[in-house]
């Protein structure tokens, strides 16, 4: 009788049963907003649940004070992800009132000793476990591996994935009396166009001109992935995760459709993975600059970002201020070696392409996705906000309004709000429009909360479900186009599978999302995972004072401040960061580490 009082004598046994109890609430709370018309605080799972919190906060080992405050303020800021996406993915808006403070404040309870228990896993862990590797030798060997499992998938969706934006490329090239623009990138349609037509000439279709282009591809991004690999051996030393890495770029249908696939994304995806590895070994290795071959190599790889797509200058441009800031490895060198790429792809862009004819494309569209979306929520869903100064000023931006009704449709996705656009007026009085934008803004601060998150909700929010009509496109592109319903003129390129047991899989896997039904793998899926671990990295990094990683990670944050920005959250957006997870699971394993950072 005496031991079972002692346990209410207890305070720490009493502290860590109010946590529990409080962790076990956050769990409630995030499934209440799936089943919010089903009572699950009065179920015996919850009991199970309280249990295993008791336990994991019973063990806890202590922590330091930045570990500390850091598990908190990571543990706040994925909690505020994981309530707030939830509302978005089933209510498209937040509530916003005590009860989601409530939800988030109970949830941190419920994360936090998960990452405190990471933390002193990261500080004990012992991952060393290959002493003696011929790199040659396994360069080789690990390359054969991911394209014979590529070639498997190759033969799969035999002649590749013909997406929807390679019609208009190759039609871009192939007619001269269609004109040039600006708006995809004309060199990677070129090479795209031209292999198609060689293997029209050399074995007598589309398809096998179609396949030598996505063979070429798989190739290229075979090495990409190679190299991936190799770094990570070489920076972990760890067999499981050289198996990780080959499992993933060998059987993920993520990474193994999308290298076969007609999207100026993937050889994107491949310059940037080269560029953070690049970069790393930038920042760590003391005899970087005694070869020429490693800045030239940075140089021609991030001239080659911004030719693949626009938004790799606006990358490395993000980039710039931290390389001068945290960079220790000839600073001043190294910011000209990242200036002068973006300075020729500025050249190119003004007078070569003025040369080449090529009409600029207007990218006030483009540029106005979020704000577009913003207005079109406060129209939607507060109209009466809108002053009659601001309805004229809405008539004078936005020329076509009845396309904000497709708002409530398609609220992932801005085409059609930033589709109403009036260039024109909007070009001739960005100041006026700037002043209306936020003015109205002022009015409505929820609504355009609301139409920020939600349009980039696929970014951020880990447990997003796919497939979303809100977003109106796929995740991943894997059906073929059919290019004559869209264009007379576009080529005609027939799915023709030389291995039908394997696209069987693989439509079940992606076209009927049954890769939902996985646990744990699935969340490996979603992009807003990937988005979390580089927070997560960020925040050892911080507390670990290993600031020469901010010069990589800033790359990263770059390419996230125009993901943000785009219009819809799709895989092949995101595709560049897919494939450097390895390295940032890699720096975060290693994170205890002492490396030699000049």
């Amino acid at each position: 009788m005496k031991d079972f009082f002692n346990i209410y004598n207890n305070k720490k046994n009493i502290l860590n049963a109010l946590l529990s109890i409080i962790a076990t609430g956050g769990i409630i709370g995030v499934y209440e907003i799936y089943f919010k018309y089903i009572a699950l605080t009065n179920t015996f799972i919850n009991i199970i649940i309280f249990v295993l919190f008791y336990t994991i906060y019973g063990n806890l080992k202590s922590l330091s004070k930045k570990e500390k405050l850091f598990s908190i303020i990571f543990s706040i800021i994925l909690s505020i992800i994981i309530i707030i996406g939830t509302q978005f993915e089933i209510n498209t808006d937040i509530s916003w009132n005590f009860i989601t403070i409530l939800k988030i404040f109970s949830l941190v309870f419920g994360i936090f000793p998960i990452i405190s228990i990471l933390i002193n896993y990261l500080k004990k862990v012992k991952i060393n476990n290959i002493h003696t590797i011929n790199y040659k030798k396994l360069f080789s060997i690990t390359f054969l591996i991911i394209l014979l499992f590529g070639f498997l998938v190759f033969l799969a969706l035999y002649p590749g994935v013909y997406g929807y934006d390679a019609g208009a490329q190759t039609k871009m090239i192939l007619y001269k009396d269609v004109n040039l623009t600006s708006h995809f990138s004309i060199p990677y349609s070129f090479v795209l166009t031209k292999l198609i037509l060689l293997g029209k000439t050399l074995f007598g279709s589309y398809e096998a001109g179609f396949a030598t282009y996505s063979f070429i591809q798989m190739l290229f991004m075979s090495y990409v992935a190679t190299k991936i690999t190799i770094y990570v051996v070489k920076i972990t030393k760890n067999s499981y995760m050289y198996l990780a890495c080959i499992l993933l770029f060998s059987l993920c249908p993520l990474y193994t459709v999308m290298v076969i696939s007609s999207a100026q994304d993937v050889f994107f995806s491949g310059f940037f993975a080269l560029i953070i590895i690049n970069v790393l070994n930038l920042i760590y290795d003391k005899n970087y600059y005694k070869s020429w071959y490693n800045p030239l190599s940075l140089v021609i790889l991030i001239l080659l970002l911004c030719l693949a797509r626009n938004n790799g200058f606006y990358t490395i441009l993000v980039a710039l201020p931290f390389i001068l800031i945290f960079n220790k490895n000839k600073k001043i060198i190294t910011f000209i070696i990242f200036l002068i790429p973006l300075l020729m792809y500025k050249i190119y862009t003004g007078p070569i392409q003025h040369k080449m004819g090529v009409i600029k494309y207007d990218t006030m569209n483009e540029m106005m996705s979020i704000p577009s979306q913003q207005i079109a929520r406060v129209y939607t869903y507060n109209k009466k906000s809108f002053s009659k100064n601001d309805i004229k000023n809405l008539n004078k931006y936005y020329f076509n309004l009845d396309n904000f009704k497709y708002y409530k449709i398609n609220q992932l996705i801005s085409d059609q709000s930033k589709g109403a656009i009036n260039n024109d007026n909007v070009s001739n009085d960005l100041g006026g429009y700037i002043k209306f934008w936020w003015k109205l803004g002022i009015k409505n601060p929820e609504n355009y909360v609301e139409g920020f998150l939600l349009n980039s909700l696929g970014f951020w929010f880990p447990n997003k479900n796919y497939h979303d009509y809100r977003m109106y496109h796929p995740y991943i592109e894997y059906k073929m186009m059919d290019g004559k319903f869209y264009d007379k003129r576009y080529l005609e390129i027939r799915r023709k599978s030389k291995f039908t047991l394997y696209e069987k899989l693989l439509n079940i896997t992606l076209v009927e999302n049954k890769w939902k039904r996985i646990p744990v793998i699935s969340t490996f899926f979603t992009t807003g995972s990937y988005f979390v671990t580089i927070l997560f990295l960020i925040g050892i990094s911080i507390i670990k004072k290993r600031w020469s990683l901010f010069v990589p990670l800033s790359i990263i944050l770059g390419l996230y401040v125009t993901l943000f920005l785009s219009p819809v959250c799709l895989f092949r957006y995101c595709f560049p960061i897919f494939i450097i997870m390895p390295i940032i699971i890699s720096l975060i394993l290693t994170s205890n580490t002492k490396r030699n950072e000049n």
